[in-house]
C-alpha cells in the first residue's frame, strides 16, 4: 500500500471510529421509552436534552468563586458494619459526581460515568427545592398573596379536584390530600401515568396533575406527590403574568447566586405552548447545585447580596406542622418535611433536596458544608442505596469536623 493509501485509510478510520463512538452515545441516551432503564440512565441524566426540549436558565455575570482545597478531603464512613472510602461510596452508589463544599472552598469534587466539570445533570425531585424557593420569592413581591391563599384562588379550575380546597402550604408540605400515587415500581401507578405524559411532550401535565380527587382533609397528613409541585409550577406561572420560570429562576436566583454556566429547564412540550416541568425538570451542573445549597447554608445570602428572604429560608426548611414533623411522615424512617425540603433524622437544622435515582443536595448550615451527589442508581427508589447516602454523609461531616478550618 503507498504512502497516501495508508493516509486516506488511516483518516477513514479515523473518521468512521468517530461516527461509531458519536452513534454509541447516542444510542447510549435512549428514547422516550428506555430513557430511564439501568442501560441508559446514566448518559441520559447528563444529555437529557437531546430526548426532550428544555428552557435557557441563563447565568451569573460575576460567578462566585469556588477555590479547590490545596488537600482533598479523604472522606471514610461506616454501613452495614463495615468501613468503607469515598471511591467506594462512588462505586457502590453508581455516582456520576460528587461535590463536597465548606463555604466556598471546594473539599473535594469528583465525575465519573462519562461526565465532567461541564457536564448538565438533571435535578429531578430536587428541583422541588427550586420550585419552592421561587414561590418563596413570589410571596415577598406580593405576587403571591401568602402561604395561606387557596390554589383555586390562581387556578380556578382546579375546581371538582383534590386542589380545590387545598392551600399554598398544603401542597408545599405535600398534604394536598390527593390520591395521587408516588409508587414508582408499579405499572400504572398515578407517577408511571405522569412520567408517560411527559415522555410523550404534548402538554397537559399540570391538567393531568390537578384532575385527582381527594381522599383526606388538606393539610392533615404527609403524602408525597409528585403532583402537588406541578400545582405549585402552574400557580407560579399565573402570578408571574406570563413570565417563564425559567427567566424568572435566572433573574432572581441563578444569576443573582453567580452561577458559573447556563442551566436549562425541561419542558412538557417544544416551543411556546410547552411549560417547564416543575416536579423535577432543572439541568445544571454540579458546582452551580452547591451553589445553590450554599445560598441556603448561609440563610438566603450569596455572592454579596440577599437573594431569599431569611425567613423564608427558616421556615422553607423546618417542619411547620406536625403532620410533617420527623417520624410523623412513615412507620418507616425518621425523616420530616419542610416546602419541599427533607429533613434527615437525627441531623439538627440540616435538609436535603433529594431527586429520584440517587441525586441529592445535603445542606448543613452549621457546619457551612454543602454535599452535592448525582447518580444512576438503576431503580428510581432504592431504599438501601439511600441509607448509605445518608451514613456517608455522616462520615463526611466528621471528617470536616476532625480536619476543621484546613
Amino acid at each position: 500500500m503507498t504512502r497516501n493509501a495508508l493516509i486516506a485509510a488511516a483518516v477513514w478510520l479515523a473518521g468512521a471510529t468517530a461516527m461509531a463512538a458519536t452513534a454509541a452515545t447516542a444510542a447510549d441516551v435512549g428514547t422516550r421509552e428506555t430513557w430511564l432503564a439501568p442501560a441508559h440512565n446514566a448518559a441520559a441524566f447528563q444529555n437529557i436534552d437531546e430526548l426532550f426540549p428544555s428552557r435557557r436558565v441563563p447565568g451569573a455575570t460575576k460567578v462566585l468563586p469556588l477555590t479547590p482545597a490545596a488537600t482533598p478531603l479523604a472522606a471514610t464512613y461506616v454501613y452495614e458494619g463495615r468501613t468503607y472510602s469515598t471511591e467506594d461510596f462512588m462505586t457502590r452508589n453508581k455516582v456520576s459526581g460528587l461535590l463536597i463544599l465548606k463555604g466556598q472552598t471546594v473539599l473535594l469534587e469528583r465525575y465519573a460515568q462519562g461526565a465532567d466539570a461541564g457536564t448538565t445533570f438533571v435535578s429531578f425531585s430536587m428541583g422541588k427545592s427550586i420550585v419552592s424557593t421561587l414561590i418563596g420569592l413570589a410571596i415577598a413581591e406580593g405576587r403571591i398573596g401568602g402561604l395561606d391563599d387557596p390554589i383555586a384562588k390562581y387556578l380556578p379550575d382546579v375546581k371538582g379536584g383534590a386542589y380545590e380546597a387545598a392551600t399554598i402550604r398544603d401542597v408545599l408540605e405535600m398534604s394536598s390530600g390527593t390520591s395521587f400515587q408516588e409508587a414508582y415500581a408499579e405499572g400504572g401507578s398515578s407517577i408511571a401515568k405522569f412520567i408517560g405524559v411527559f415522555e410523550k411532550n404534548e402538554g397537559g401535565l399540570y391538567d393531568f396533575a390537578r384532575d385527582f380527587p381527594a381522599v383526606r382533609k388538606p393539610g392533615t397528613k404527609f403524602q408525597y406527590a409528585s403532583a402537588d409541585t406541578e400545582v405549585l409550577g402552574a400557580v407560579l406561572r399565573k402570578a408571574l403574568g406570563g413570565e417563564p420560570l425559567a427567566a424568572y429562576l435566572s433573574r432572581k436566583v441563578w444569576a443573582p447566586m453567580g452561577a458559573e454556566a447556563e442551566a436549562r429547564w425541561m419542558m412538557d412540550a417544544p416551543g411556546a405552548p410547552g411549560h417547564e416541568v416543575a416536579a423535577g425538570g432543572v439541568l445544571a451542573r454540579l458546582r452551580d447545585y452547591g451553589r445553590f445549597g450554599l445560598m441556603f447554608a448561609r440563610g438566603g445570602e450569596l455572592n454579596g447580596r440577599r437573594i431569599v428572604p431569611a425567613d423564608w429560608v427558616a421556615a422553607a426548611t423546618r417542619a411547620n406542622r406536625p403532620q410533617v414533623e420527623n417520624g410523623r411522615l412513615s412507620a418507616e424512617h425518621g425523616w420530616g418535611y419542610g416546602y419541599q425540603w427533607w429533613l434527615p433524622p437525627g441531623e439538627k437544622g440540616v435538609f436535603v433536596a433529594i431527586g429520584i435515582f440517587g441525586q441529592y443536595i445535603y445542606v448543613d448550615p452549621g457546619r457551612d458544608l454543602v454535599i452535592v451527589k448525582t447518580a444512576a442508581w438503576p431503580t428510581a427508589d432504592d431504599g438501601l442505596s439511600a441509607v448509605e447516602t445518608l451514613e456517608f454523609y455522616r462520615g463526611v461531616a466528621a471528617a470536616v469536623d476532625k480536619r476543621g478550618g484546613r
